[in-house]
């Protein structure tokens, strides 16, 4: 169906959410995180508007790991501050090569002033994945701007190969309906139809199921694959069984954890020191953990160590993993490196 979803990230008072509420023509669900779609050009496009205050990076870096591209915004009177930086460095660990750099209240900036922050964005995205992002001027009062962005947007390409990876499902939100208990969430990879079977994980809500039905934009479908926004009906389980960072996943395509050994790719901004005994949060997808290190090895910017968390999670080849310190005081950077479990 060439569904994309796209995160929308910013600083506060950058005008993002302004901007998502230009571009979506159906609202969703609202919370810590919301959800908005639109449809153009036969793609179905899912905005994903995350928090614009420094104190929700796991949120962030959750709705970046999951997300085909990114528009970041930033508005001349917030300029290239500390937060900007820290949400580069998040999307390109993540290897996001697909966006737009929205420079918003341009109608109400002088030309200096934008081309000013056009001059400094040209130097902090250099050598990132965000390099190649276009740099747009938005006034959101104009609405060839908006359809420009929209055509931009629907523009990005959708990597067709996801649909042959196994199927999995990410749980966002579950609640109970005629019965069933309805998960919505995003399919990452893979294709589903009524009545295929999967797993319910990490544990301990390892339980198997079967999907009854499912649901595009509210409307039934026969099928959905990598990409779609939908609801599933599951018979014998109940909402509660399935909390933001659940997953259902095809059976056996998948590991499930709580310790191990991790290898980082570190980033080179990040300064802080890493001995055993350090507790850093782990994110894979809507999951995030909690885990400490031991038998820490660092080698220039490789990081090499065994870990215990503090609850299972579950991941597969191709899931893309974060490691971070929330810890940290704020404008301190807080992401340590890209992971792979071994």
């Amino acid at each position: 169906m060439n569904s994309l979803s796209v995160s929308v990230i910013g600083p506060y008072k950058s005008g993002k959410s302004s901007l998502v509420n230009k571009l979506q023509q159906r609202k969703g669900m609202e919370g810590d995180v919301s959800f908005y779609s639109f449809k153009y050009a036969g793609k179905n496009i899912t905005l994903i508007d995350t928090p614009g205050d420094m104190d929700a990076p796991l949120i962030i870096a959750s709705v970046l790991s999951i997300s085909d591209a990114a528009i970041l915004c930033i508005s001349p009177d917030i300029g290239l501050n500390f937060q900007v930086g820290e949400l580069v460095v998040m999307a390109d660990a993540f290897g996001l090569k697909q966006g737009l750099i929205c420079i918003t209240k341009s109608d109400i900036s002088t030309a200096s002033d934008v081309d000013k922050l056009k001059t400094g964005l040209s130097s902090l995205l250099k050598g990132t994945s965000l390099e190649g992002f276009e740099v747009i001027s938005v006034d959101i009062n104009s609405d060839q701007i908006i359809a420009d962005i929209r055509a931009k947007v629907s523009a990005f390409a959708y990597d067709s190969s996801k649909i042959s990876k196994p199927f999995k499902f990410l749980v966002d939100h579950a609640f109970e309906s005629k019965g069933m208990s309805v998960a919505v969430g995003f399919l990452l990879s893979g294709k589903i139809s009524a009545h295929t079977d999967g797993e319910i994980a990490p544990a301990p809500f390892t339980k198997d199921i079967s999907i009854n039905s499912l649901q595009i934009n509210q409307e039934d479908v026969v099928s959905a694959e990598a990409g779609d926004r939908i609801g599933v009906a599951i018979k014998g389980i109940w909402p509660w069984d399935l909390p933001r960072g659940v997953e259902i996943r095809q059976k056996g395509g998948f590991r499930d954890v709580k310790s191990g050994r991790l290898t980082a790719k570190l980033i080179k901004l990040y300064k802080q020191p890493i001995r055993d005994g350090i507790k850093l949060n782990l994110i894979v997808n809507w999951q995030n953990v909690v885990v400490t290190l031991s038998d820490v090895k660092v080698d220039g910017e490789t990081l090499s160590a065994s870990f215990e968390a503090d609850k299972n999670f579950c991941f597969d080849s191709f899931d893309k993993i974060l490691l971070m310190n929330k810890d940290l005081p704020i404008r301190v950077l807080r992401i340590v490196g890209s992971v792979k479990i071994d």
